[in-house]
């Protein structure tokens, strides 16, 4: 009984002894495995993907140019390298590799989108209306709330509110959390004396933004409107604890102006 325990026991220790005695890779070898994986496209593309999510734009960019690079007929390698350089602000070379990208692969709905952005950037309205109609001519895209929402930012830039305010709407019947067309939408109903809707759209909108200054104070103008004066009042004391930029103090000021004279003058 006790031999066996023995030979048991002995055995264990040759697996063990055999395991740590095993020969190391050559630090060549090493070297030779991790260029191996700095020169794969997959790879790169994969850790620029991951940092362009992180929001590293300048590490994500160098990883996805790399694979680009070692992969140049991948469209979609340089459309994501496009658009770490769009967040980056260089237009010029995002515009350059989302047209690589559309070269390549013609019907890549993400790369008509990305460049109409780009040239919506550039004061190319009339180039970006018509990437942005490619776009919603695929019925297969899974957001195509997106090509609504840049087009609403397009009108809103030639001055017709009325068709980005439509093009908003229909953003947010495509998607009816999308947060950032509320906030949107919300300016313009202001703008047109529907107090109410507005104030409907900025609390939708707040569900994303919660502590966003000039979304309180539309809030805040919404209710002075709407003759909710201790909420208007109550809107503007939190805003004033968030620090705002000179604009938003400006606004504040206005408002709080007008509310006075309401307290001492009434309706």
């Amino acid at each position: 009984m006790n031999s066996k325990i023995l030979v048991c026991a002995f055995s264990g220790i040759l697996m063990l002894a055999g395991l740590a005695c095993a020969p190391a890779p050559s630090s060549a070898k090493i070297k030779s495995t991790v260029q191996a994986e700095q020169d794969d496209p997959f790879v790169n593309h994969s850790k620029g993907v991951m940092l362009l999510h992180q929001k590293e734009y300048s590490s994500a960019a160098g990883y996805l140019k790399r694979a680009a690079d070692g992969e140049p007929d991948n469209a979609a390698y340089w459309n994501d390298f496009g658009l770490a350089m769009s967040f980056m602000g260089e237009f010029k070379v995002a515009e350059s590799s989302f047209e690589k990208a559309l070269k390549l692969h013609p019907d890549l709905t993400d790369a008509h989108n990305n460049l109409g952005m780009i040239y919506t950037e550039q004061n190319k309205l009339d180039k970006a209306l018509e990437e942005y109609g490619k776009v919603i001519q695929d019925k297969t895209y899974p957001t195509p709330y997106f090509p609504y929402f840049n087009i609403g930012l397009l009108k809103l830039k030639q001055g017709q509110k009325e068709a980005a305010q439509m093009a908003f709407e229909q953003a947010i019947r495509l998607k009816p959390d999308f947060y950032r067309a509320y906030a949107e939408v919300a300016s313009l109903y202001a703008d047109s004396g529907h107090y109410g809707d507005a104030y409907n759209a900025v609390k939708k909108a707040q569900k994303q933004y919660p502590d966003q200054p000039d979304l309180l104070l539309l809030e805040a103008r919404c209710q002075y409107e709407l003759k909710h004066y201790g909420e208007a009042r109550r809107i503007l004391t939190k805003l004033s604890l968030l620090y705002p930029n000179q604009k938003i103090r400006e606004g504040m000021d206005k408002l709080k102006k007008e509310l006075t004279k309401k307290m001492f003058l009434g309706d």
